[in-house]
């Protein structure tokens, strides 16, 4: 049975979503940026805000605030069963494999801390996997740079400092 996500009007989410049986499908560059365009094109079509995300080699995180129009299930139904058929046909596959393990899995943002602490969480996921040697080195595949330049590199040092702990 499909598990049911209400519409919670402005709602805030952090998502992590993971390949099946783990496989690395995103650790090639043209997967990954299926992915993250899918993202970006929902989010206009959708009406919802995508904070901030992070495309790793076999999982994704993000946060994001739905708006009136879709609720989460029918925006990750949407980004996942697209991205999934746009995966399949980069690869050539005649018969579709399965990109997603499972549902989603989602939760609910309640405060403002914990929307910090999931940003943060979010953004230094390539570092604290060892992608990256330096918790503000740009990843191809997170908006990390986006962030860097809307509020500077001294407001995410301190975010970092204040939830790396949670982070690790």
């Amino acid at each position: 049975m499909p598990r049911y996500r209400p519409l919670i009007a402005d709602g805030a989410y952090f998502i992590t979503a993971v390949c099946f049986k783990r496989t690395p499908w995103f650790a090639r560059a043209n997967l990954a940026r299926i992915l993250i365009d899918q993202w970006l094109h929902y989010e206009k079509a959708y009406g919802f805000s995508l904070h901030a995300y992070c495309v790793m080699p076999n999982h994704y995180h993000a946060v994001l605030t739905v708006g009136a129009e879709k609720t989460i299930n029918q925006i990750l139904h949407a980004v996942h069963s697209y991205t999934s058929t746009l995966v399949n046909r980069a690869l050539g596959h005649q018969r579709k494999s399965r990109v997603w393990q499972h549902a989603a899995w989602d939760e609910v943002i309640r405060d403002e801390g914990m929307f910090w602490q999931k940003v943060a969480y979010t953004l230094l996921n390539p570092w604290r996997a060892g992608l990256v040697s330096h918790p503000l080195q740009d990843y191809p595949f997170s908006n990390l740079q986006e962030w860097k330049e809307r509020v500077g590199e001294a407001f995410l040092q301190d975010l970092f400092a204040a939830h790396r702990r949670q982070a690790e």
